[in-house]
């Protein structure tokens, strides 16, 4: 057991790590040889002895001891609940549970009366602050947190059941469920398991949507930012906690509660100010930034426990009743339509804490007493893997029926969803649980496997995704963009303007090399949502603008421009009935509110003779229009892939519907136009509809991308129909006459 005093090395497989470290300390601090530097520098084989070992250091590293380690050597400055009293299990916290993702899975079905149940996730919020920043500022005052073990409980509490269900739903979601947006799916799933969801929904993806049911992974967005909660809120207790160290005690308190309520203050007004309507990306709803106030107020419960014991005896009472109100009225009152989060999320985010104060005070309440009973203990315990499950098998169901509600095969979902979360508490929650304190691996060894999990999870689904899964699923062709010619092209001679909504975007890329081929440039001036028109403006049915068309309008300019293509959904401006579930109609009306109120066909009407009027005044010489295609109530290529894969459906409609919807948009066109010479309107109908039915496909061939863009062999079967109308506009002169 003796430690050998020569420079080559000390003897340790003898010595306890308390023994250890202060033989090593002693033994580098006090040598004054040559060697007394490497001795130091060669410290680390103290680590490999645990967290005992690490705890000698307190003297020597102060800093990284109390950063690693956790143990605080200013503990008395903060307000933090009893050890035992934060770590003991509270039966009604998982009734809350039960109440926050049976209100989610209510809204996600359409269950009457759960309008607003997706603010149930602002209920795990409120939870996640009370339980995770309390356990750190508990162990932080205890001596007892260190942030490696912090990760390595998150890592074992939310990886297992995560990847499980995510590697899940991916091998269904790319065979049989199949996705039509491969690339975009590929980089939802990649992002998810990176925990990242949040930030990429919030760039292409509306929580409120019509398509945001054929995501499945969508729901991720808030496990993305209950993960960078995590991986925020440590750090920054930490910091202030080491910052504070040298306040007075009896300062300290205040010095707490002033930072973390500037904090959820700033974090609020951000909420209110970043949440925006339908057409721009609602940054409130998926950062952690504007979402961090609602964990602020789970983790502020126990330093408002003392002012609420002063009250009366019926004050936890009082407290249950109201928090279980505000919950239950934002999900009677709130909707898709409801500007959310906003201030709307206060009234989920303080019921749920008033609940949790509630069952502080008085674990005998009656709304305490109703959480914590077997059924609402048993949802609540599986309430996690019950979300992983339910939204994926949602969508699944949803696309299958493309987009429609189908109640009896939903009730099924939900039940198989149970059934699913019931399996994988059982059998992966549980017994990694179990497997953990069985046996103890390092901790740092836990955080590294779990990262190294979720990366390759995401590097192999993502690679799956786009280069293994597409050869498992009947090919359709026409969705390649067109390739660009080898050939020497044309000097350009013509400039000319490519006007429209998201049916310009889509043709975009192949009439810009079209047009080269042509010698022809292509200017493009194009907004998914608005009207390619003056003198109109686009409002959605609750009379609030549909989008932000402004700018677009704005730029709007024909000067040094030869000709135009103008290309829109116009049926969707019209206030029609919607041609499928995923894209409800708006409304055209005038830009000049002086005006006397006209019908969209009268706005259309005027907007097409505004715009031809103000191109011809700045001197362009031929304007091309594209007319309404026809509209399909389902996503095409989905469709097809159903069909060749399970020989469900024809994808094709009667062309007598088609033709009723846009009948009149044809004629409100042709008025616009009137005997203008310089004006031609191509009509694509005949080219995708035979004397009876609509077809959005040839084959294994698609001509639209989705229910009414046309895809690039749409595109191109367009321009050879009507090529020399395209040859007219684009050079002035036609090969066909």
């Amino acid at each position: 057991m003796a430690a050998g005093g020569a420079a080559g090395g000390v003897r340790t497989s003898a010595r306890r790590p308390f023994d250890l470290g202060q033989h090593l300390i002693r033994y580098c601090w006090t040598s004054h040889s040559p060697a007394a530097s490497w001795r130091i520098r060669n410290a680390h084989y103290l680590f490999k002895e645990g967290p005992v070992a690490i705890g000698n250091l307190r003297s020597f590293f102060p800093t990284f001891y109390f950063v690693v380690s956790g143990r605080s050597l200013f503990s008395n400055q903060l307000m933090a609940p009893p050890l035992q009293e934060i770590h003991k299990y509270k039966p009604y916290i998982d009734g809350l549970r039960a109440i926050a993702i049976l209100t989610v899975v209510g809204s996600h079905v359409g269950v009457p009366g759960f309008g607003g149940g997706f603010v149930g996730v602002d209920v795990f919020f409120v939870i996640s602050g009370y339980l995770i920043i309390g356990q750190i500022v508990s162990d932080i005052a205890n001596g007892r947190f260190n942030l490696i073990d912090f990760y390595a409980r998150r890592t074992i509490r939310i990886l297992p059941a995560f990847l499980f269900v995510s590697i899940t739903c991916l091998a269904f979601a790319t065979t049989i469920f199949v996705q039509s947006g491969t690339k975009q799916f590929a980089n939802s799933f990649f992002l998810s398991t990176l925990m990242l969801a949040n930030h990429h929904y919030m760039a292409h993806q509306g929580y409120f949507e019509t398509w945001a049911i054929t995501k499945p992974f969508l729901h991720m967005w808030s496990l993305g930012v209950e993960e960078q909660f995590y991986w925020v809120a440590p750090p920054l207790i930490l910091g202030i906690a080491f910052a504070a160290r040298n306040i007075d005690r009896k300062h300290s308190p205040k010095i707490w509660i002033a930072l973390a309520t500037g904090l959820a203050i700033v974090s609020f007004a951000l909420c209110v100010a970043f949440t925006f309507p339908a057409g721009r990306s609602n940054v409130a709803f998926y950062l952690m930034a504007t979402r961090g106030w609602e964990f602020i107020l789970g983790g502020a419960v126990p330093a408002l426990l003392p002012l609420l014991r002063r009250g009366p005896s019926w004050t936890a009472d009082a407290l249950g009743w109201l928090g279980l109100a505000a919950i239950t009225s934002a999900v009677v009152l709130f909707d898709e339509h409801s500007l959310y989060p906003s201030y709307r999320a206060a009234a989920p985010a303080f019921g749920a804490m008033l609940i949790i104060c509630a069952g502080l005070l008085n674990e005998k309440g009656l709304v305490t007493r109703a959480l914590a009973t077997w059924p609402m203990i048993s949802i609540g315990l599986i309430s996690y893997s019950l979300y992983l499950w339910h939204w994926p098998l949602i969508s699944f169901v949803r696309t299958v029926n493309y987009g429609q509600q189908n109640v009896p095969q939903e009730a099924l979902v939900v039940m198989l969803s149970f059934a699913l979360a019931t399996f994988t508490f059982r059998f992966v929650e549980t017994p990694v649980r179990r497997w953990r304190k069985r046996y103890p691996f390092s901790r740092a060894k836990i955080v590294a496997l779990g990262a190294v999990a979720c990366i390759a999870t995401a590097v192999t689904g993502y690679v799956w995704t786009l280069q293994i899964a597409p050869r498992l699923v009947p090919q359709i062709a026409g969705l390649e963009p067109l390739r660009a010619s080898n050939a020497e092209q044309p000097q350009v001679r013509h400039h000319g303007l490519l006007l429209g909504d998201s049916h310009a975007v889509t043709i975009e890329h192949s009439l810009l090399e079209l047009a080269r081929r042509n010698g022809s440039a292509l200017k493009v001036i194009a907004h998914t949502g608005c009207a390619p028109l003056l003198q109109s403006a686009v409002i959605a049915g609750s009379g609030a603008p549909a989008t932000n068309c402004d700018p677009f309008y704005q730029q709007i300019k024909f000067d040094k421009i030869e000709f135009v293509i103008i290309a829109a959904r116009w049926n969707y401006y019209l206030g029609l009935p919607p041609s499928d579930v995923y894209n409800p109609s708006v409304l055209l009306v005038a830009s000049d509110k002086t005006k006397a109120a006209s019908g969209p066909f009268d706005v259309l009407m005027n907007g097409i003779a505004a715009t031809i009027a103000e191109a011809r005044r700045a001197g362009v010489q031929r304007i091309l229009i594209i007319g309404p295609p026809p509209e399909f109530p389902w996503d095409a290529p989905y469709c097809i892939i159903r069909s060749l894969r399970i020989g469900v459906g024809s994808c094709t409609i009667s062309r007598e519907p088609v033709e009723a919807r846009r009948r009149r948009t044809m004629e409100t066109i042709r008025q616009a136009i009137g005997g203008n010479n310089s004006v031609r309107l191509i009509d694509p109908i005949d080219l995708f509809c035979t004397s009876t039915v609509c077809a959005p496909h040839d084959g294994r061939t698609l001509f639209f991308s989705d229910t009414n863009h046309l895809s690039t062999a749409g595109i191109e079967r367009l321009y050879q129909k009507f090529e020399s109308d395209f040859h007219w506009v684009s050079a002035g002169n036609d090969p066909g006459k």
